[in-house]
């Protein structure tokens, strides 16, 4: 594990090792989208993880669309409780990163509790389809997002542009506005390339690191890494083109992920039924990594776990994370390794691995449970090593029961 332990240069920062925890959202803010002491606790353990990097989850730059009930919110109103959790995390761990991820969930928005927006037509006719100085407003509004992360204390921000939110959608063919966010590639990254620029203007040229994380191939008919519209045959031109564009920008590093959870989850979280899945992760970032000179972070290890998956080589050690981590990293695929549910499963993974204490990992076994709560708008965590999040499951399960009986 020797380049898995050593430190890496990102930006005008330093990583103390090359394990990411990607943003995990627990649906357990406050009414007005302040941090509770559920949501404390959970990254305070994170950051007694000692992941090079860690994530906060998406935080919404608008309470008026966003796709959790009681999702983190990053304005004027919750910046005072987001500073005193990020000093809390940092008196625990001054070493690591600590990242913030913005977002705006767009048609992913939940209509029973928020707006339901869109930036091109989808034929649901409760979507408000965005204008151009609705989209504008967006822009200043994760602007603003950016300048309060820097002043409630994070190392940075992640401008999140995956997983079929809104800046995703904003990317992909099926985009055929008639207007300067549509229609073209360069139309359809305007939106990206104005609100960058703006926010360097607004954070300086110091240490604050700017990145972002893209679904390379959303896997759906026009998304992003196909050739068109109504096209489906993966094609990362685009993407490769947008990885060069956010490096021209002056952010500092990419995170490739794949995929909507909501429509294709397999392309986004390897399971045992598309565990191959896996290696696609890596082909995504060993390109993303060829085309730019920015650090890369890759996605996909949670499956990996110590080798008990359902890949197809015949040695464990060959089907394991500490394996494929540092191989990775030795060939150049990626410079860091990327871990969602497992930071769940286990969030002193990266201390135990650091440690060479793999025997005591609870390693996430993939059971798709998290999902099930985070769609459920429910607090959402490790339905197999918590207690507490295993009752929250039942309660699910059992109304599920009730609700097919009345039927």
């Amino acid at each position: 594990m020797e380049i898995l332990l050593s430190p890496l240069k990102i930006g005008k920062r330093v990583a103390p090792n090359r394990i990411v925890n990607q943003p995990m959202e627990g649906n357990d803010a406050d009414e007005v989208g302040n941090p509770t002491e559920l949501t404390c606790e959970r990254y305070r353990n994170l950051a007694e993880g000692g992941a090079g990097i860690i994530f906060l989850e998406a935080l919404t730059i608008t309470q008026e669309s966003r796709a959790r009930k009681n999702q983190l919110g990053i304005y004027e109103k919750t910046a005072p409780r987001l500073e005193k959790l990020i000093k809390e995390m940092k008196d625990l761990n001054s070493e690591s990163l600590i990242l913030l991820q913005i977002t705006h969930s767009g048609r992913q928005s939940a209509a029973d509790f928020s707006r339901l927006v869109t930036i091109y037509p989808t034929g649901n006719p409760k979507a408000h389809i965005l204008s151009p100085d609705e989209i504008e407003k967006i822009s200043d509004d994760f602007v603003k997002a950016a300048v309060i992360a820097q002043q409630v204390g994070a190392d940075g921000i992640d401008f999140k542009q995956c997983h079929g939110y809104l800046c995703a959608e904003m990317l992909r063919p099926a985009n055929t506005r008639k207007d300067r966010f549509g229609g073209s590639f360069e139309n359809r990254t305007y939106f990206f390339t104005e609100t960058a620029k703006k926010m360097i203007s607004a954070v300086g040229n110091n240490s604050f690191l700017l990145g972002v994380r893209f679904s390379i191939y959303e896997g759906i008919p026009g998304g992003f890494g196909t050739p068109g519209p109504e096209e489906v045959i993966e094609d990362l031109s685009e993407p490769l083109a947008f990885a060069r564009l956010v490096e021209k920008a002056g952010f500092d590093y990419l995170n490739v992920s794949a995929g909507i959870p909501a429509i294709t989850p397999e392309i986004v979280r390897p399971s045992k039924n598309y565990p191959e899945g896996v290696y696609r992760h890596f082909g995504w970032a060993k390109e993303v990594k060829k085309a730019v000179n920015l650090p890369v972070i890759g996605s996909g290890y949670s499956y990996l776990r110590d080798g008990d998956n359902d890949l197809k080589d015949l040695d464990p050690i060959k089907r394991s994370f500490t394996y494929w981590a540092e191989k990775n990293l030795r060939q150049g695929v990626c410079d860091f390794v990327g871990l969602g549910r497992q930071s769940l499963a286990d969030p002193l993974f990266a201390k135990k691995i650091l440690s060479g204490k793999t025997s005591e990992i609870n390693y996430c076994l993939t059971c798709g449970g998290c999902s099930i709560q985070l769609r459920s708008q429910v607090q959402t965590g490790c339905v197999v090593f918590s207690e507490f999040y295993k009752k929250i499951l039942k309660e699910i399960q059992k109304k599920q029961r009730n609700d097919i009986y009345r039927l």
